[in-house]
């Protein structure tokens, strides 16, 4: 069948002087001497990849901040809170349930258009361009003279939103080596509750006016930040810019020599020569693929294959199941909620609270996905927000009278005996799971399960419709509430979040540790259950295999010269 599972390669360099031998799938073993030493080491490896993602997540402190204020913004314009004395806007109810949901609206729109001009344009300069509506919508807020200003600010910063989700989500997924991806895009849940706390702190402390003039500042910066980081090599190879593509993966590695990043950057070459093949030629893995390429309805129709049906399934009952987990939809009313529970604090500083915790959970979340996993990570997060909200439930029917709500004014509550401190407790609970996992696990996913080849187009939908979703979570929360009373709405999340827990733990695979090409193959096979949850490590398997064979055909006396047909 062959020639042997490993010849001796006279061109390959030595080292100590010591040969090496070339196997298949060029795999290369050091006979009778030390492997190479790395040119850069670990921390120096990982650096520039810490360095990139923090430029990134400029971007998210800014979308923290953004789905952030209308909770500061509500409860002062309804007067129910830190209303500024020579403030002359009035919410009413409905106007305010408005303000707190239309820019979710606006967000699948952008998602879509990122999308569509993430591959012309690239990861670097979408992120850089997206700065721009905000920018303005800041400013906007800051001079608001009447309250149709203010909702065309909430639909700039919903553009906006949407608009990073896609070039976000894919430049951390593109950029990381698996073994620290988990942990890096991780980091995104950090940044997005750090913009929470600071204008959830700012709003406890100053006027929701002055809130917006100090984030103008963050776009500012995100796009001076953004100019000193690197495309994606994987975008810069699709557009056939090889020597460009190298000295981005040279710079993201550690600023090291094109010896350093070979074997890898080989990898991604023959991944994206791959990725690139039509469909028929990738089945019948046709080495070379001389059709056309496809055309924009030929994407949308890629977009039907399972490959991508699967994983978009996926991602999209994680969302809904966490809209539904109780936090999303009650965020922008979480002030008069606390007032309405009498929480035994001040609502702001509970609210301050609650975004503090949040960030403290998705620190856990970074630092413990590496060793934990996202599938662990997800049951637990899904887990306590249901025991959570079902605990808040039972706690306001045995205390509130019926028809208690959040939207009238409370003076006084029952504290049924200090139990309100439970409650209290619960909502920091539930703060805190949200954050470790039912939030960020979906968008970690996000950007690991679609195939190369439709990446952008299928996260820029997958986002769009996950905030088509929170324009319904949050703006029916209103009506939910009227109509099955406050107890009751936190009942159905509560519900909702114990379904979550069994989709979870029959149908969500553990993609931790996982290169993108073991992800891409595990959705790419139609004969796979759904329940069928392990993804395989192909290409470490099989290098494994390769190795022991060898090392089994020397302790039988075979040297490596040459084994016949019949051995083989």
């Amino acid at each position: 069948m062959g020639k042997s599972v490993y010849t001796i390669n006279a061109d390959s360099p030595s080292v100590n002087g010591t040969a090496t031998m070339e196997g298949k799938n060029g795999l290369v073993k050091t006979i009778g001497g030390e492997e190479p030493k790395p040119e850069a080491g670990k921390f120096r490896t990982i650096l520039p990849q810490i360095l990139a993602s923090t430029a990134k997540n400029f971007l998210l402190l800014d979308l923290g901040m953004a789905v952030a204020l209308p909770t500061i913004v509500i409860p002062a314009l309804r007067g129910l809170k830190n209303r500024a004395p020579d403030e002359f806007l009035h919410f009413t109810p409905v106007q305010a349930s408005w303000f707190g949901s239309i820019a979710y609206i606006c967000q699948p729109v952008g998602s879509v258009l990122s999308g569509i001009v993430l591959e012309p344009l690239g990861r670097k300069r979408s992120m850089i361009l997206v700065n721009i509506p905000h920018i303005i919508a800041w400013l906007m807020l800051y001079q608001a003279g009447s309250l149709e200003e203010m909702y065309i600010a909430a639909i700039l910063l919903g553009l906006g939103v949407g608009f990073m989700e896609a070039p976000i989500v894919t430049y951390v997924g593109e950029i990381c080596q698996p073994s620290i991806r988990g942990i890096l895009t991780s980091c995104a849940g950090v940044a997005v509750m750090l913009g929470f706390f600071v204008v959830f702190l700012l709003g406890t402390v100053t006027t929701w006016r002055i809130t917006a003039a100090i984030c103008v500042s963050v776009p500012l910066a995100t796009m001076i930040a953004i100019c000193f980081v690197p495309e994606t090599p994987m975008w810069l190879l699709s557009k056939n810019r090889k020597d460009d593509a190298q000295k981005s993966l040279q710079w993201l590695r550690g600023w090291v020599s094109p010896t350093a990043v070979e074997k890898e950057f080989q990898e991604m070459q023959r991944y994206n020569k791959n990725a690139a093949q039509c469909t028929p030629c990738q089945k019948s893995q046709n080495s070379k693929c001389d059709h056309p390429p496809p055309s924009e309805w030929m994407k949308l129709k890629e977009l039907m294959r399972k490959r991508n049906l699967r994983p978009f399934a996926l991602v999209m009952l994680l969302f809904a199941f966490g809209q539904l987990s109780g936090l999303t939809g009650m965020r922008p009313y979480l002030v008069q909620i606390f007032q309405a529970y009498g929480v035994p604090l001040d609502a702001n500083w509970a609210t301050v609270s609650t975004a503090l915790l949040g960030l403290a959970a998705n620190i856990v979340c970074m630092v413990s996905i590496k060793f934990v996993g996202k599938r662990r990570l997800a049951l637990f997060s899904f887990t306590l927000t249901s025991l959570s909200c079902l605990s808040l439930a039972v706690y306001a029917f045995n205390v509130f009278p019926p028809g208690w709500s959040s939207s009238d004014a409370h003076d006084s509550v029952n504290t049924a005996n200090g139990l309100n401190y439970l409650a209290m407790f619960l909502f920091f609970t539930l703060a805190f799971a949200t954050s470790v996992g039912v939030l960020p696990v979906p968008w970690i996913l996000l950007s690991e399960v679609f195939p190369f080849k439709n990446r952008s187009l299928a996260c820029g939908i997958t986002a769009a419709l996950n905030y088509a979703m929170t324009f319904v979570t949050t703006k029916t929360y209103f009506n939910l509430e009227n109509s099955f009373s406050l107890p009751g709405v936190i009942l159905f999340y509560g519900i909702c979040g114990a379904i979550g827990v069994l989709f979870v733990y029959f149908f969500l695979p553990e993609t931790e540790k996982r290169t993108l090409e073991d992800i891409e193959l595990y959705f790419s096979d139609n004969n796979r259950k759904l329940t069928d949850i392990h993804i395989e490590r192909y290409h470490r398997d099989k290098e494994a295999a390769i190795t022991d064979h060898s090392e089994s055909k020397q302790k039988q006396g075979v040297d490596n010269a040459a084994y016949s047909e019949s051995e083989k």
